[in-house]
């Protein structure tokens, strides 16, 4: 089983960045136990929702580009800072933007925004794993289904 840990893809533009919206709810399993009577969402989980993010932006922009898909892969997480917690009714904003892009690895700079002051900032970095042809349509079906109304932006200036 696989969870998603964000709702909904805002904005793409293959190469360079990626924006994402997630709704914190009350209704969320984590808050049955983190923390009883006083629930704030994991800061893991928005990291792991950062690093879904950047991982998903990659492998889009190598199927955009023709390339061969790749499996990104979390490898190091770098300088990730939570400057404030995120709770139930909060609706974070969650944005990679690609700095490094090789053959073999890649780095996002990673950011989780609650109104227009962030609560988390750092680096990811992904190494790239070769994937069989019969597994690279399964890495997108839920992904493509994130980014439905998701507003294209031209890739100008792509790394």
């Amino acid at each position: 089983m696989r969870f998603y840990l964000y709702d909904r893809v805002e904005e793409i533009c293959y190469g360079r960045y990626m924006v994402a919206v997630k709704c914190i709810t009350l209704a969320d399993d984590v808050f049955d136990e983190h923390f009883p009577g006083h629930p704030i969402f994991p800061g893991s989980l928005i990291m792991e929702g950062l690093a879904q993010l950047g991982g998903a932006l990659f492998e889009l922009t190598m199927r955009e580009r023709g390339e061969d898909i790749k499996f990104a892969m979390l490898s190091m997480v770098n300088r990730l800072k939570f400057r404030k917690p995120a709770k139930p009714g909060d609706r974070l904003v969650y944005r990679v933007e690609i700095k490094v892009m090789r053959d073999d690895y890649g780095v996002v700079k990673a950011k989780a925004c609650l109104d227009s002051s962030e609560i988390a900032t750092g680096e990811l970095l992904f190494a790239f794993m070769k994937v069989d042809a019969g597994q690279q349509n399964g890495i997108f079906e839920t992904v493509e289904i994130t980014m439905k109304n998701a507003k294209v932006v031209t890739n100008e200036g792509s790394v």
